[in-house]
């Protein structure tokens, strides 16, 4: 049994490349998507065998709430479901994230949990919006010009917590929309059937494509209107949100033993340069050579 991690970076090479070390393993492949705005930290990610960095052509500049997200993480799909690896699970990260068990005892659970899938998904009828109305890509960011246009469109149209008929888009192809954290671990059967799906249901994509934060209910939608949404268990990673903001904070030591005590296998988000005790602590609890 192999497990291919899907990585998406943009930012500190040091940090990845401590990730990396500890994400070593003979039945562990990484596929690393390096954001096109960030280029030059391409030529200071370990090479070594077993992580492959997609080619510049396949990799793309991801911007916050865009379909880019989901498209990077497509493009590792596809170049890790061609490669012949045989992967049970893919796991998706980002290289901000770092593992709270030993890759052994990672590799140890997911050959545990084969028909398992893991991935947060939840009926929020308030997020719907996202999908309801078009969203051109221009209004779509976290500049103060996109905040406010965006504002207008949503209100215009009915407000958060509904749409007005006549802006209304209808669900591709019926499906019921499901939403939750942008990182997940599915496995073979479940990428397998989503590839296909996929290529026979190509306004799928497409309509998601003029959604906003599609990252949070692509995959997700997908997944519970699967023939495997059974096999749905939580999600593996550990992220902490404070005072009703809409993205994780940054750990540091201070969240330490929440991380410990989650019995998550993963935690994100961490930055090197705000605290590298707590990485550097990390790495002695998990025996990274």
């Amino acid at each position: 049994m192999k497990i291919a991690f899907l990585m998406q970076c943009h930012k500190n090479p040091e940090q990845i490349n401590l990730l990396l070390k500890a994400l070593k393993h003979p039945q562990v492949d990484v596929f690393i998507h390096v954001d096109s705005k960030n280029e030059n930290i391409r030529e200071n990610i370990a090479s070594r065998e077993g992580v492959y960095l997609l080619p510049k052509e396949d990799c793309i500049a991801v911007q916050w709430g865009q379909f880019s997200q989901v498209k990077a993480t497509l493009n590792m799909l596809k170049i890790a479901t061609s490669s012949g690896g045989g992967y049970s699970h893919y796991f998706l990260i980002s290289g901000q994230d770092f593992i709270l068990k030993s890759i052994d005892d990672i590799v140890e659970f997911l050959e545990n949990h084969k028909e398992d899938n893991f991935i947060e998904c939840e009926s929020v009828e308030s997020f719907e919006k996202r999908n309801d109305i078009y969203f051109p890509t221009l209004v779509v960011g976290k500049k103060n010009w996109q905040k406010i246009i965006k504002s207008i469109l949503v209100y215009s149209t009915g407000g958060w917590n509904h749409t007005f008929r006549v802006f209304k888009r209808p669900s591709p192809y019926n499906v019921d929309y499901f939403f939750g954290s942008s990182w997940w671990c599915l496995n073979e059967k479940m990428i397998l059937w989503i590839e296909k799906y996929l290529r026979d249901h190509p306004t799928y994509q497409a309509f998601f494509e003029k959604s906003l934060c599609a990252d949070e209910c692509f995959f997700q939608t997908l997944v519970m209107n699967s023939p495997y949404s059974l096999s749905v268990r939580p999600f593996l990673h550990f992220v902490k949100f404070e005072n009703g903001e809409s993205s994780p904070i940054l750990l540091t030591m201070n969240s330490f033993s929440d991380m410990q005590e989650s019995g998550k296998l993963i935690a994100r988000k961490f930055d090197i340069n705000v605290d590298a005790e707590v990485i550097r602590k990390l790495c002695c609890i998990i025996k990274m050579n």
